[in-house]
């Protein structure tokens, strides 16, 4: 499967953006300025030992329960996600989820990052009704966040725009598991749509969507549909796609 927006788009960003400054020493800096290189050249094995160290340290400075000791979770789960080590994974979103939810609150936008992680690793163990569960909690903070303060309006709607969609597309994985073709297949189209209309979101992604679409349209009888959906996929791929007429709501 390929990777979701919310993996790589907040990855790129922990990964690039410096700790908290309180408490921060030399030595915790420069474990995570090494991480940053680590991961840039792919060498996330290695990534995922120093940010190890990098937790160890952060625990120290900052206590368990605090914000950037949650950060620092994070990066080692997102590191954990990259090299498809699901459970561990999922047990540091875990972690990183309870910490932000004590410390900023269950409500919070940094809380439904930890969430939105945990659904992806919980979708890559086939455990698509928990990972659904867990993007719709991601978007209740959203939701509670754009109450809050209206000025985030326009940034909180696009985030939970694919939010909603990552909890559809997991849905439709747990319907074509069950059978329910049609269901599924309306569900593809309209995480698809979401996913076509926002720049960010990785053409693997749409390619992979396109593919689970194709083969509900084909467990449906409706072949002539999923072969044309089969073509727009290839053109998707090697990026020379325009949207055709019909299939998408958005694109």
């Amino acid at each position: 499967m390929a990777r979701p927006f919310a993996l790589i788009f907040v990855v790129a960003i922990l990964l690039s953006m410096p700790l908290a400054a309180a408490a921060q020493s030399p030595e915790l800096r420069a474990k995570h300025a090494r991480v940053i290189q680590l991961h840039a050249t792919g060498h996330n094995a290695v990534a995922a030992e120093v940010a190890r160290e990098a937790l160890d340290l952060g625990v120290g400075e900052f206590g368990e329960e605090h914000p950037s000791t949650a950060a620092l979770v994070i990066i080692l789960a997102k590191l954990h996600f990259e090299l498809e080590e699901w459970p561990e994974a999922e047990r540091l979103y875990r972690r990183a989820a309870a910490i932000r939810a004590t410390a900023l609150g269950d409500a919070h936008p940094d809380t439904g990052v930890a969430y939105a992680g945990l659904g992806d690793a919980l979708a890559r163990q086939a455990r698509f009704g928990e990972a659904e569960t867990s993007y719709w909690d991601a978007l209740h903070t959203l939701r509670v966040a754009a109450a809050r303060d209206p000025h985030m309006l326009n940034e909180v709607n696009v985030r939970a725009r694919l939010y909603r969609a990552w909890a559809f597309y997991y849905r439709a994985h747990q319907f074509a598991a069950d059978g329910r073709f049609g269901e599924a297949e309306s569900l593809y189209h309209s995480a698809i749509a979401v996913f076509e209309s926002n720049s960010t979101v990785d053409r693997g992604i749409i390619v992979a969507a396109l593919g689970r679409r194709a083969a509900a349209l084909r467990a449906l009888g409706r072949d002539d549909e999923a072969s044309e959906l089969d073509v727009y996929a290839d053109a998707v791929s090697k990026g020379r796609a325009s949207c055709p007429a019909g299939l998408f709501t958005v694109c």
